[in-house]
């Protein structure tokens, strides 16, 4: 008997309009089946539906979700289900594991106390030994064990935590009542690449260890590969594509998903080296020998620790970029990246070293830093959390001019912004509110802030880690025609190695507070010669090797395991 199955689905949301009362069909006519101990990955882009058929399987869709035909859950049809029998099967015969771990976790509650909760509910329909607390903390050290964490953990609270560590512990809370299905919500959406990849290991070793049945979701082709026997690919609703992992990753026949497919880069691929769709044009090389725009010599920072102790975040760091120039700065979460960035932009004061702008000591008075804060713009990693949501595209805009009193009429300095950013015409999107565009969107209206300034620099953090693979070539396709047009040097900070295959001129690569290796694109990626950065590469696709997670591609190097230990945040504030 199947363990899920659904037949003939269709989920409508009604929602208001001007018009009044309408139906969106978000979910139209899916038929899936999962047999017990296999795995499914649901593959597609934001708004096609695959987490509102995932989300049904529990009943976890909003009151104004309606849902048309059958699921049923092993031998029971869960639209039939009492209230009470719904609450039994959630976590015990099903359990979830969400996409955003931070957001999902209690973040004033100790993470054995919020893995504890589900026992205390469901002592009753499991073991009744867990209604005593001896018998649930031992579980708990059970199930932190199960996704490689510390029995020490339990004490921790969630701000305490890798993005790593976090996402162990909304499996083990998932795994905490014995659950014969785990739907996985984009699990390693954000993470770094080898953080991603022992998620995904510890996923698919429970799988084959104890007899699951996953549900997967992700817009990565390749991390479902690398996890689900099967893929299912949909598009509107619907169900596009289906068949054997391998088959859909390395020969698709819908064109929906070879776009897919095609959209996260393979490293050593010539066709993707500074090609993107929507952008062909052969951007000149930078000037090798052109001064610096911004330099860091020798830089330290250092952040009070527990006790009398203190954590190097940044240690003795240095680093140059030029106009015209794309730098990927490469690394695991906690590497000290993001705290590189903030003190290269005057946010974050350093212990030791020196900055430079232009061959200048960066200034410290405040209306110096405020011009050169002007110069070298931020774009944040999330557009959502960048912009205020009561503002409209326009007004978002219009601070930084109004703020820095340039000289010209705002109007036009926003509409020449915004034409930047490719987001015309502006009597379109000037009036919008940042809930009313897409991601994509709302992350040109982020770029289109900083352009506005005409700035000499950017420094981006993260600036496509969230996004759909179609809208992430978008975005970088405009940083390089940014770069192109205008002569717009980046320091793009992230941890995935394929955008900077895609788009940068050099990678520097960080770990544990310090550059490791820096060089060309080319040579630093396709003949690293420190361990950490031959480490980083084995987890991800490249010209001649599998897709991630394949235990062929990834190997164990000498000393391997003292790098991957890297989990552990090193002192990078979020």
């Amino acid at each position: 008997m199947p363990r899920l199955a659904f037949e003939d689905i269709r989920v409508t949301y009604t929602i208001r309009s001007e018009e009044g009362p309408r139906d969106l069909v978000a979910v139209d006519g899916v038929s899936l089946v999962l047999e017990p101990g296999s795995t499914l990955g649901l593959a597609g882009e934001s708004g096609c539906g695959k987490s509102t058929l995932a989300m049904s399987v529990l009943r976890l869709l909003p009151s104004n979700a309606r849902i048309e035909g059958r699921i049923m859950l092993g031998e029971e049809d869960v639209s039939e289900l009492s209230w009470g029998r719904l609450r039994a099967v959630r976590w015990t015969s099903a359990a979830v594991v969400f996409q955003g771990a931070m957001h999902s976790l209690n973040p004033v509650q100790r993470i054995g106390d919020q893995i504890e909760e589900a026992l205390r509910i469901h002592a009753r329909d499991l073991d009744p030994a867990y209604r005593e607390e001896k018998a649930r903390r031992a579980r708990v050290t059970e199930l932190l064990g199960l996704v490689d964490l510390p029995r020490a953990k339990a004490a921790s609270y969630p701000h305490e935590l890798s993005g790593g560590q976090k996402q162990r512990v909304m499996i083990a809370m998932a795994l905490a009542c014995e659950p014969e299905l785990i739907i996985a919500d984009e699990p390693t959406t954000a993470l770094d690449v080898i953080v991603q990849d022992q998620v995904l290991q510890v996923l698919t070793g429970l799988v084959a260890s104890r007899g699951l049945s996953l549900v997967m979701i992700s817009h990565d082709l390749s991390v479902l590969a690398s996890t689900c026997e099967r893929i299912a690919v949909m598009q509107n609703g619907r169900i596009v594509e289906e068949g054997p992992a391998a088959s859909v990753m390395h020969a698709p026949q819908h064109p929906h998903t070879q776009a897919l497919a095609a959209a996260f880069p393979t490293i050593g691929d010539p066709a993707s080296r500074l090609r993107l769709p929507g952008y062909a044009a052969e951007p000149g090389a930078p000037d090798p020998d052109a001064a610096p725009v911004l330099e860091a010599r020798n830089v330290s920072v250092s952040f009070a620790g527990r006790g009398a102790g203190t954590v190097r975040a940044v240690d003795g760091v240095s680093i140059a970029c030029r106009r015209g120039e794309i730098v990927a700065l490469v690394g695991q979460s906690g590497s000290g990246k993001t705290t590189l960035a903030r003190t290269l932009l005057g946010l974050q004061k350093p212990t030791g070293g020196e900055l430079l702008f232009d061959g200048s000591p960066l200034p410290h008075r405040r209306r110096a830093l405020k011009a050169y804060r002007r110069a070298v713009q931020f774009v944040l990693q999330d557009p959502t959390a960048a912009l205020n949501p009561k503002h409209t595209v326009y007004e978002s805009v219009a601070e930084g001019p109004r703020l820095h009193k340039l000289p010209g009429h705002e109007v036009q300095l926003v509409a020449a912004a915004l034409a930047k950013a490719e987001l015309s015409p502006p009597e379109r999107f000037g009036p919008a509110l940042p809930q009313e565009l897409s991601g994509g969107q709302r992350q040109r209206v982020v770029i289109a802030g900083a352009l506005a300034l005409d700035p000499e620099f950017l420094v981006a953090d993260e600036p496509v880690a969230s996004l759909d693979a179609s809208v992430r070539a978008e975005i970088l396709a405009l940083l390089l025609r940014l770069r192109s047009e205008l002569g717009l040097g980046a320091l793009v900070i992230t941890h995935d190695l394929g955008l900077a295959w895609n788009i940068a001129d050099r990678v520097v690569v960080m770990y544990q507070g310090r550059i490791v290796e820096e060089g060309p694109v080319e040579q630093v990626l396709l003949d690293p010669q420190h361990e950490y950065t031959r480490r980083l590469l084995s987890v991800v696709p490249t010209a001649n090797r599998p897709a991630v997670g394949d235990p062929a591609a990834v190997g164990e190097p000498a000393a391997v395991g003292e790098l991957a230990a890297g989990d552990t945040a090193v002192g990078e504030p979020a």
